[in-house]
Formats: structure tokens, sequence, C-alpha cells
């Protein structure tokens, strides 16, 4: 199936932190160059009752989500023509929550937990791209082109150059600066967090450097062998290492 002909259902089923915002802009952006005249809808699931008519009628959905409920998971599964999954260390997962979400550490842990078994349950199927956030992947062009290709078109040159440069952090900065005086834009009013319910860039995407390995300075030893104990498995499974407590800062006397 080509989706940029036939329309489908793409589901971007990310970890916290993973670049699965990223990914999900980047295919809105190749699917408005690829197929310029297709219908294209998105939206953002977490529950049941947000992943709404997923008969596309060629039509292209997108659908972002990081942990949903086990009803809104059988039905993207089900419907997904394309599954795109982003994987991060779950070290460096609860410490972005932590600094960026300013989440305490049992949510952090709790929201690391869900996504990471939920991608693990889907990255492998037969419809998956599993990209992983150590490798780079949002800063190598070449991602493009492998998103395009499983999308089912072709990327001309000149539009790669163009999306790349469309997706650096300096835009999406500048994009996310602008939030505030864009209709249409979702407030949460406890946190004051601002959300672009096409993109899903939130105003707390801003400010972050993409650094890998920030845990080390970010979580105590006690919170990393706590990590490990929850997520041990699934770490030695996607080849993360295990025993890196004594990496860990220390926390002031």
């Amino acid at each position: 199936m080509r989706l940029v002909r036939d329309g489908g259902v793409v589901w971007g089923l990310g970890m916290y932190a993973s670049g699965s915002t990223w990914a999900f802009n980047a295919m809105l952006k190749l699917a408005e160059a690829m197929a310029p005249d297709l219908p294209r809808a998105s939206r953002f699931v977490a529950r049941e009752a947000d992943v709404g008519d997923l008969a596309h009628g060629g039509a292209l959905i997108f659908v972002k989500s990081h942990e949903t409920d086990a009803a809104a998971e059988a039905r993207l599964s089900a419907a997904a023509n394309l599954i795109v999954v982003s994987i991060r260390d779950p070290l460096d997962v609860v410490a972005s929550g932590l600094e960026h979400q300013h989440w305490d550490f049992a949510k952090a842990l709790d929201l690391a937990e869900k996504s990471a078994r939920q991608c693990a349950r889907h990255q492998t199927d037969a419809r998956a791209l599993r990209l992983r956030y150590e490798t780079g992947f949002v800063d190598d062009k070449a991602t493009l082109d492998r998103l395009a290709d499983r999308m089912g078109g072709l990327l001309r040159t000149t539009e790669r150059t163009r999306i790349f440069a469309a997706t650096r952090r300096r835009e999406v900065e500048r994009f996310i600066a602008e939030l505030p005086r864009q209709p249409g834009v979702l407030v949460h009013r406890p946190t004051g967090d601002m959300l672009d319910p096409t993109t899903h860039w939130h105003t707390h995407h801003a400010g972050r450097s993409g650094e890998v390995g920030r845990w080390k300075r970010t979580l105590t030893a006690e919170q990393v062998r706590e990590i490990e104990a929850r997520l041990g498995d699934w770490m030695a499974a996607n080849f993360y290492p295990l025993g890196r407590a004594g990496a860990a800062v220390t926390p002031p006397a």
C-alpha cells in the first residue's frame, strides 16, 4: 500500500523525549511534499475516546501517542498501515521528565515504563519502523528518506533539503515562540503549557539540547537502580546497559 497515493493511518508511537514529535512533524511535511492534494488529519491519542474515526477514506490520518489505554492501543494497532516507533534510554527519558516536564520521579518512571512497554509490543511488527534516539535520527537527512520510503513515496533532493532545514532546532524554537500568538492553541491551565493541536509541539519542547546521557547529572544512584529494577528486561532486550548506578550523581549532603 502506498500511503501517499491511497491514504491510510500512520501511527507515531514513541517513548517520551525520544524524538517522536520531530518524527511526527517530519512525516506531516513529507506528506505535504509528496501528496499535496491528499487530505490530511492529525490527532493525539491517550485513551480510546481520543481515537476517533480511523476509516481514512483515501485521506492520510496521522496519530501520535506515547502510552494509551488498552482499547485505544488495540484500535490503533488494527488500523495502522505504518507504525513509526521511537525509543530512548529510559534513564534519559526519566531525566528529561524531571528537567523539562517537572514531573516527580514516580510519575516520570511510570510514564517511561508504560511508553517503553507499549513500544516493545509493536516495534517488531512488519508495519513498524523503529527509530533509536541515540543514533541521532533527528539530525540525519537519511531519516527523511527512510520515512518517505515507508510512506510509499519518492523524495526529491530539493524537498529533502527544504524539509530538513524546516525541522532544525532553530526553526522548532521559532515556531514554539509564536504559540502564544497563534489561534487554536490549547493551554494547560495548571502549568501554562501551550500546545499546537496540529503539530503537537508544546512550549515545554523549547530549550532542549537533545543531550544523550543527561541522566548522569540528573538522577541519583538510587533512582538509577529503581529504573533498572522496573525496566531491566526491556533495557537488556534493546541493548541499553545495566549497572550504571555508580555513574549517577550524588545528592548534596
